[in-house]
């Protein structure tokens, strides 16, 4: 049962496909590790970075605040003479035009005075040198003082009092809202997502801003909201320092799960700005880092199989076509032609195989011709052998015609030479005789003629034949030295395969310098090898077929050589039987010669009575030798027919040879 062969195609893809798989893996598993040892500091970075931007943010916010309301005391206390009147119009005005401020208010200590920018007007209970926002300015003497936030009862609000002295005794002081503060922490951005902000008064651990709303207002200690809840037992331990490091960032436990913090201070205030991050923050960036490097690998993977599809399928093809016609070839088909393609190995290994192609067919076609020519020379022989054979068969009869004529005449003559004493009384008879052996001589002389033409036929029939052969031996040569031209072109083959295992062994030898990158090329090198050996071995069989062939022609070439020398014997044996024939003829002319003058000399028989005994004797001497020499050309004949047979045997066989070889040729398609 025929083994089925794998793709090679199919398999070089394969493979290649999990090398590459292989490679993207560990590759992407690289990267993942990189992208994970780098996503937690790189976070961090992020996260203090921000933290420190929105400090800086408020921190700006509150210079600015901060920087109004000095400027607005050196303008005031740059203005003296200012009437209460034009006072409180400034006020309200300043009041109604600060973003910052709900309330805009001036305090005189020495008259125990008070002016609201709101409109508002106390009552006589009210003493404002006690308050903490008039002590605080007159402490600072001359200074910017903020006292701590609070929460305004009527608004809700979280608030502060910014005060400065601009005189002995007298303060200028603003409630300054945190309208823009949560404003501006409302707009914070962040780089990870579900971010709370919180602003807290690190002393008192009061939350003044948060984006949680309903926290605002509360203590670290007694909030609702679980993550501010959790800053308490870690809020003095925070790293507030303005710096962007890493080190600022820290993980905590809350009832709605882990958290990263960051708080950093804003200067020139008691306050620290905190944002809380969940922690699955890095676990989701890690799953992204994975999810888009896999889906990356994946896409990558799927181009790369796909252009390794076409570029094996564009290399593979010639390999195809080259297997395919030299399965062709093996199975004799030499209608075949290859185009190369390219310039590597496999182009020279279709040009030279086309050349052997156009040379076996070449060569088959001349061999078919020799092969039908000496099939058609064999026909020849065979028919010209049966025509000398029934040439020698009807030679045969007219001899034994001829041998009958002569034993009657020699009967004759005996009974003319017992009664020659008896002639001149039986001269009658002897007319009657002598007629009657005239008669014979006639026959025989005619019998002598036709022998001499049927020999003289036979003579060229063989002539003939032994032209044939000596051509057909020709032929025989010729075909040997076209079977020994085809012996040199399948050497010629077995070197070309030789130096292609050789370019095969080198490809092999340079992809396996080359790596991993060259595995496919190995694998194409090993298939162009193995093309070679199968060149190989088809070189092989088709020598073992030309030993065949040569062996037969060898054959053929002896039985031929025994076919001239027995030709050079017939031609002997005809020669010798022409001469004879020749000799025979000569003779009947003569006896016959000599019955006409016995037959004509009967008139004179009884004066040459003696004479005639005499002349009597001679002529059945001289049939005696005609049938002595009719006797060695019925031997001659013998032998004529027995190479006649020799000739139709070797015929024969040459026929036969002739079939084997046509049979062999048979296999091959040109």
């Amino acid at each position: 049962m025929k083994t089925k062969r794998g793709s090679l195609k199919r398999t070089l893809l394969t493979k290649i496909i999990i090398y590459s798989a292989v490679i993207i893996i560990i590759i992407s598993q690289i990267s993942i590790k990189l992208a994970v040892d780098n996503i937690e500091p790189m976070t961090y970075s992020i996260l203090a970075d921000e933290s420190v931007a929105y400090a800086k943010e408020i921190q700006s916010w509150w210079n600015s605040v901060k920087e109004r309301v000095a400027q607005t005391a050196s303008v005031i206390g740059n203005s003296p003479n200012i009437s209460h009147a034009d006072m409180q119009s400034l006020l309200t005005k300043l009041t109604q035009n600060d973003p910052d401020s709900q309330d805009v208010y001036m305090a005189y200590g020495n008259e125990s005075f008070f002016i609201d920018g709101s409109g508002w007007v106390p009552d006589s209970t009210f003493v404002f040198t006690d308050r903490p926002w008039y002590i605080g300015a007159l402490s600072n003497n001359g200074s910017v003082y903020s006292s701590e936030p609070y929460i305004d009862a009527s608004t809700g609000k979280t608030c502060l009092a910014c005060s400065v002295m601009i005189s002995d005794n007298v303060v200028l002081s603003s409630d300054i809202n945190f309208d823009k503060v949560v404003e501006k922490v409302d707009n914070f951005s962040s780089y990870a997502q579900d971010t709370r902000y919180y602003i807290i008064n690190k002393e008192t651990k009061d939350i003044l801003i948060s984006s949680i709303k309903e926290s605002v207002g509360q203590t670290l200690l007694d909030t609702t909201d679980p993550v501010a809840k959790a800053l308490a037992g870690v809020c003095d331990s925070l790293n507030t320092s303005v710096v962007a490091d890493k080190s600022k960032i820290k993980t905590i436990k809350t009832d709605i799960g882990g958290m990263m913090v960051v708080a950093t201070d804003i200067e020139g205030t008691s306050w620290i700005v905190v944002s809380a991050v969940p922690s699955t923050l890095l676990g989701n960036s890690i799953v992204k880092v994975m999810t888009l490097t896999m889906s990356v690998g994946l896409i990558l993977m799927i181009l790369m199989s796909v252009l390794m599809y076409f570029t094996i399928s564009k290399s593979i093809g010639p390999v195809n076509t080259v297997t395919e016609r030299l399965t062709d070839i093996s199975r004799g088909d030499f209608t075949v032609a290859l185009v190369p393609e390219g310039n590597n190995e496999i182009t020279t290994l279709s040009e030279s195989l086309n050349a052997y192609i156009e040379k076996m067919r070449s060569t088959l076609n001349s061999l078919s011709g020799i092969s039908s020519e000496m099939n058609s020379r064999a026909g020849e022989c065979f028919d010209i052998s049966h025509s000398l054979s029934g040439a020698n068969e009807n030679q045969s009869e007219s001899i034994e015609k001829l041998n009958r004529t002569l034993n009657s005449m020699t009967e004759a003559i005996k009974e003319i030479a017992e009664a020659a004493g008896d002639l001149a009384t039986t001269s009658g008879q002897l007319a009657t005789s002598a007629e009657g052996v005239r008669v014979l001589c006639d026959e025989t002389m005619e019998a002598s003629g036709k022998g001499k033409e049927e020999m003289g036929l036979m003579t060229r029939s063989v002539k003939t034949l032994n032209n044939t052969i000596n051509e057909l031996t020709s032929l025989i040569k010729a075909t040997a030295k076209s079977v020994e031209e085809i012996t040199g072109i399948t050497e010629t083959i077995n070197a070309i395969s030789a130096q292609t295992n050789l370019l095969s062994l080198n490809a092999s030898i340079e992809a396996a310098r080359a790596g991993e990158m060259g595995k496919g090329f190995a694998v194409v090198a090993q298939e162009v090898g193995a093309l070679a050996n199968q060149s190989s071995e088809a070189t092989d069989n088709i020598r073992r077929l030309i030993d065949d062939v040569t062996k037969n022609i060898e054959d053929i070439n002896k039985k031929a050589d025994i076919c001239v020398k027995d030709m050079e014997a017939c031609m002997s044996g005809v020669e010798g039987a022409n001469g004879s024939f020749n000799k025979i003829f000569e003779d009947v002319s003569k006896a016959t010669d000599g019955i006409v003058e016995i037959a004509g000399g009967i008139e004179r028989i009884n004066g040459v009575a003696s004479n005639n005994a005499e002349t009597t004797k001679e002529q059945v001497q001289s049939i005696n030798e005609v049938l002595g020499l009719s006797d060695v050309i019925v031997t001659e004949s013998n032998k004529l027919r027995k190479e006649t047979e020799n000739i139709t045997t070797v015929s024969e066989n040459l026929s036969k040879y002739s079939d084997e070889i046509n049979s062999d040729l048979a296999q091959y398609t040109l």
